[in-house]
């Protein structure tokens, strides 16, 4: 059964690809990201974040996020809630205001040097009708992402891949699937608490009518506490 449902999602996903003409974009990322352990299996994440697309010559996000876990099940699942402030540059040409708060589940399995996670986690993004009528507000994703890490023994170095898909699931009009995000990426481990990370990441539209592909390279900084 899992074969079948896995030979189905590759069918329509070069489906999707197949029946377009696509553009191309590409745009860079730069971010901070804090974590601080607040005592037993509660946590505390903070991120502040710019990205720039249009061929690196438009600013396109400003995103601020806070957030609170708890982890459990011998540190294999982790339990999150976010809210964020995002300022970003929308369809209309002009930048608005907007909210956004989510609640994440991950499960990780870790065999020999290599650990597997998978992700559920459910979006709502709240528009500020003041700058525009929005169709759909909010809008509510549900996005799934399957991660593999992998880091040498008694090395700095650490090196991941994920897939994820996007859901759109309240919008009469464009519901279902609509991107795939693919990430590589390599951390470095600087000292004990911090870390850099570098990666390139690809999110491909889907079940649209005009898609873009579009490519990031991107750089964070990484402190835990």
């Amino acid at each position: 059964m899992k074969r079948l449902l896995l030979i189905l999602l590759v069918l329509l996903t070069v489906g999707a690809f197949a029946q377009s003409e696509r553009t191309t974009d590409f745009g860079g990322i730069v971010s901070a990201e804090g974590e601080v352990a607040l005592g037993g299996p509660w946590g505390l994440s903070v991120e502040e974040e710019l990205r720039f697309d249009h061929n690196f010559t438009q600013f396109d996000r400003w995103l601020n996020s806070v957030g609170v876990d708890y982890t459990c099940l011998h540190n294999r699942m982790n339990i999150g809630l976010t809210g964020d402030y995002i300022r970003r540059h929308n369809d209309r040409g002009y930048y608005e205001n907007r909210g956004r708060l989510g609640l994440q589940v991950t499960y990780t399995e870790e065999y020999r040097r290599f650990k597997f996670q998978v992700r559920s986690k459910a979006l709502a993004t709240f528009f500020d009708e003041r700058t525009g009528e929005h169709r759909v507000n909010p809008r509510i994703y549900w996005r799934n992402r399957f991660k593999v890490t992998y880091q040498p023994m008694n090395s700095r170095w650490k090196y991941a891949l994920s897939t994820e898909l996007f859901w759109l699931t309240n919008d009469p009009k464009k519901g279902g699937v609509d991107n795939l995000r693919t990430v590589l990426s390599v951390d470095y481990r600087l000292s004990r608490r911090h870390y850099i990370s570098a990666f390139a990441r690809v999110d491909n539209e889907l079940g649209v009518k005009a898609p873009v592909d579009l490519f990031y390279i991107g750089l964070t900084f990484k402190a835990k506490y």
